[in-house]
Order: C-alpha cells, then sequence, then structure tokens
C-alpha cells in the first residue's frame, strides 16, 4: 500500500526505445505506452545520445544492439553508464551472442522477443532502479 498521494500519482516512468527496425519500434513502443510507460524512440544510437544529452529524464534505454551509425548499441550502454550513471539499460539483438550474454553483465533480451517478455524485462530493470542519481530532467 502506498505510503502518500505522491506514490499513488507517481509520474509514469520513461523508457528510451532505440532500434533501427522502424516497424519493431513503432509496435514495441507503442505497447509499452498501452502498459503506462512515457517512450520516446530512436533510430540509432546518434539519435539516442543526442536525447541523453539533452538531459530529459530517462529511467531506462531498451537498446537494440546492431545499430547503424558511429556506435552500436553496446557502446551506447556504456557511455550512458559514464555519462548518465543512473540511467538502467538493457540491450537486445537477434544476432549470436555468447553463452552468458553480451559483455558488460547488462540486462539482455534476445530477440525475436514477446510485448509481455518485453514487458517483463522493463519491469525487472527498473525495479533496480530505486537509486536513480542521474536520471536528468
Amino acid at each position: 500500500m502506498p505510503d502518500s498521494d505522491s506514490e499513488i500519482h507517481a509520474p509514469p516512468q520513461t523508457i528510451l526505445f532505440v532500434e533501427d527496425e522502424p516497424l519493431v519500434r513503432m509496435d514495441m513502443a507503442e505497447f509499452l505506452r498501452e502498459c503506462g510507460y512515457r517512450v520516446h524512440e530512436a533510430a540509432n544510437a546518434d539519435e539516442a545520445r543526442e536525447a541523453l544529452q539533452a538531459k530529459f529524464a530517462v529511467d531506462l534505454v531498451f537498446t537494440d544492439i546492431n545499430l547503424p551509425g558511429e556506435m552500436n548499441g553496446l557502446e551506447l550502454a556504456e557511455w550512458i553508464s559514464n555519462h548518465r550513471p543512473g540511467v538502467k539499460t538493457v540491450t537486445t539483438t537477434g544476432g549470436p551472442v555468447g553463452r552468458d550474454g553480451p559483455p558488460g553483465g547488462r540486462a539482455f533480451l534476445a530477440k525475436p522477443y514477446t510485448g509481455r517478455a518485453l514487458l517483463d524485462c522493463v519491469k525487472e530493470a527498473l525495479k533496480s532502479a530505486d537509486d536513480k542519481p542521474d536520471r536528468g530532467g
């Protein structure tokens, strides 16, 4: 049971969804919105980094590993840990990864995934996000 009105009316958590496949990005971002999250979209790591440098509030970045541009999703996740340490990251790919998932020990969701699997992964990643020293915003 919430302790105060602020917990009852807490603003939705914000996800930056980074995916270069437009249909996947639009469908999954819309699904997360329907689940109550605020979702921003980026087609590549460069767009995501610009959004994060603008310092708008983000709780979690969900990023494909294989992205076009100067930076891939793993490099983006590393950049986030160095520049926005309070922002959680989850990576995804349909390509091969090591037995233990991608390097860096980050949360990972293999493609293809269902909306339910995405939601469970996001909830789990955000559950550990109680300490948010730098969400921005």
